[in-house]
């Protein structure tokens, strides 16, 4: 029997584009009314300048960046205190980025390793600092009173969602020192507290537009502690003091976030996009949940991710027969990450319900006629 979460994403469904739908991990899909936004902007009718050539010196991209800021901060309720800058390359360049501009005298950083995001995250600072793992997950998420915190921490970063491991915070912790956040699966997928993060930042290709742009959002009290060695481009301060404009900002990745922040807040803001991802979550879990063991997820149920759903099958041997039917399907994208194998679901932002509804039929199926 199909549960509610699953029924009301029946009732939405409509016919499979002949494309069929892409649960990618890498990048989202920009909805059509979206796709349809840019286009226009490269391609302006009337003969109007394109975005494609729009000079990041000019009145109008210093308005598009500011209608851009603007209204991230109308919908994540932003206060004043911080700053928002618009960085060019992905949230990686972060890894590095966040020791050299964080540490200030110091040397230590607090790491939590959740998988494979945040292994790379911390193998990374360890060019450049020392970072104690102060928890590690195994199935689930340690509270923070567990953690082994020293609060002489410059900073402690975690990443909020595991797009390889799919494990996910349910919520940003409260700790004594300040708490730094990769974002980048899940940003505007659900409110933030502020009174609990220093730092968030996130690369846009995922939940808010196409690559090349990573938004960083920091406590101005942060700022003031790079390292004299990092380059000015690389530097929070220096980019503050700029408007983001110490070299050349991804001016077309701004356009697209621009332009999918500005659909965010039609749909209902940040919280009809937790509504929507949990609803579609919901879907997928089900069908794992119901499957008598034929789909296995390990994940705690407090600490699945909403976005990454990943799981495997109980015989492993059906995983290529599974991406290979999906495939001919039309659900396309649908292999786990390499380390871990499997299956991986991303729904980002951009996913539609009837994507989610023709994938949880399809694994009903599968498992009905394999099982």
């Amino acid at each position: 029997m199909d549960s509610p979460c699953s029924a009301e994403l029946h009732a939405a469904a409509r016919p499979q584009p002949a494309t069929g739908y892409s649960f990618s991990a890498a990048s989202g899909p920009l909805p059509a009314e979206v796709r349809a936004a840019v286009a226009e902007a490269c391609m302006p009718p009337n003969g109007g300048r394109s975005i494609l050539s729009l000079p990041f010196t000019s009145d109008a991209y210093r308005r598009l960046q500011d209608e851009t800021e603007a209204c991230l901060r109308r919908l994540l309720d932003i206060p004043d205190e911080f700053r928002v800058l618009f960085l060019q390359g992905g949230a990686t360049l972060q890894f590095a980025m966040l020791p050299l501009n964080l540490l200030g005298g110091a040397r230590l950083a607090a790491y939590v390793d959740t998988g494979h995001w945040s292994r790379r995250a911390i193998e990374e600072a360890g060019r450049y600092a020392d970072p104690d793992i102060v928890a590690r997950a195994v199935g689930h998420i340690p509270h923070e009173h567990d953690w082994q915190l020293d609060p002489r921490a410059a900073y402690c970063h975690i990443t909020t969602n595991e797009t390889a491991d799919g494990l996910q915070f349910d919520r940003l912790p409260a700790i004594p020192v300040p708490l730094v956040a990769d974002m980048s699966s899940d940003l505007l997928t659900r409110p933030l507290d502020f009174t609990r993060l220093a730092l968030g930042y996130a690369a846009t290709q995922k939940t808010i537009g196409v690559p090349g742009l990573t938004v960083l959002i920091l406590r101005a009290d942060l700022l003031g502690r790079a390292h004299p060695a990092t380059p000015r481009a690389m530097n929070y301060t220096a980019q503050a003091e700029a408007a983001s404009r110490v070299n050349t900002p991804p001016v077309f990745p701004v356009l697209v976030a621009h332009r999918m922040l500005h659909w965010i807040e039609r749909q209902g803001g940040v919280a009809a996009m937790a509504a929507a991802v949990e609803r579609r979550s919901a879907a997928v879990y089900a069908v794992l949940d119901d499957s008598g063991g034929f789909y296995r997820n390990t994940i705690a149920r407090a600490h699945r991710s909403r976005v990454n759903p990943c799981f495997h099958l109980a015989d492993q041997g059906l995983t290529e027969r599974f991406l290979d039917a999906a495939q001919r399907a039309g659900l396309h994208d649908l292999r786990g990450h390499p380390r871990t194998g499997g299956i991986r679901v991303s729904l980002y932002n951009g996913v539609e319900d009837e994507a989610v509804a023709a994938l949880a039929g399809f694994m009903r199926e599968f498992a009905r006629t394999q099982g």
